[in-house]
């Protein structure tokens, strides 16, 4: 009973979002976004699934996690181009850097582990992480595959929970190096039992159904230090 509970406040499938909304203006960047906010750039990329910071667009909306209250943001100060005719000899130009722009430019960067983890399994994606339409956020992905199909371990860890869960069914949790882990929910014939060792691409149960909606689903998530982070920032591209 203790284990189940423990289990139960390990994750959650999706929680109400906490947060504000932000229309982005013209000339403003998602790491002026994060500072403007003192959130991380990396975090507001994945809760929104921006794969890559420097694209984002004039008027498109940003969830910013745990902001009570919407920021105004300066649009960066774009440096006027130097004019062709100049009184200055030929010769190299020197381009003075701005203070900080190394420092920048590393926050601007998003991170991804594509090596890390592999696909649990072989399916189409139904959901992606983060925040949804409803205004719920959802901590993990949904792939949609069918009844009966191998779940793979996506890399190699040790089983720390693998039994019924009320709510997500028969559930496999897996600890990582790293201090990262994977849940596995909505499963059937599990073949793994707690303080076993497996290794990527390992099999450790069959998909089952969601008992809710009735669809063969599952339900996957990792996390590092139980804090939720995007999968589709960790898988290989698919």
């Amino acid at each position: 009973m203790l284990l189940l509970a423990a289990c139960s406040a390990y994750f959650r499938e999706s929680t109400r979002a906490r947060g504000v909304y932000h229309k982005v203006k013209e000339n403003v960047t998602l790491w002026r976004i994060a500072q403007t906010y003192n959130t991380d750039v990396q975090e507001l990329a994945e809760i929104n699934n921006i794969t890559d910071p420097t694209l984002i667009k004039t008027g498109s909306i940003i969830f910013i996690p745990n902001a009570t209250e919407v920021l105004e943001i300066k649009p960066a100060i774009r440096q006027p181009t130097p004019s062709p005719t100049s009184n200055k000899p030929p010769g190299k130009t020197v381009i003075k850097k701005e203070k900080g722009a190394k420092e920048k430019s590393k926050k601007e960067t998003v991170r991804f582990e594509r090596n890390r983890f592999i696909w649990p399994i072989k399916g189409t994606l139904l959901s992606k992480f983060g925040i949804q339409p409803n205004g719920m956020r959802y901590n993990g992905i949904d792939i949609k595959a069918k009844e009966g199909t191998p779940v793979l371990a996506s890399a190699s860890g040790r089983i720390i929970h693998s039994s019924y869960l009320k709510y997500y069914g028969e559930t496999i949790i897996i600890k990582h190096k790293n201090n990262y882990s994977t849940v596995y929910t909505f499963l059937k014939n599990r073949c793994v039992s707690v303080g076993d060792r497996v290794k990527k691409g390992e099999k450790i149960a069959l998909l089952g159904k969601n008992k809710k909606n009735g669809k063969s689903c599952l339900h996957f998530e990792i996390r590092r230090n139980n804090k939720p982070k995007n999968p589709l920032f960790y898988l290989p591209k698919s």
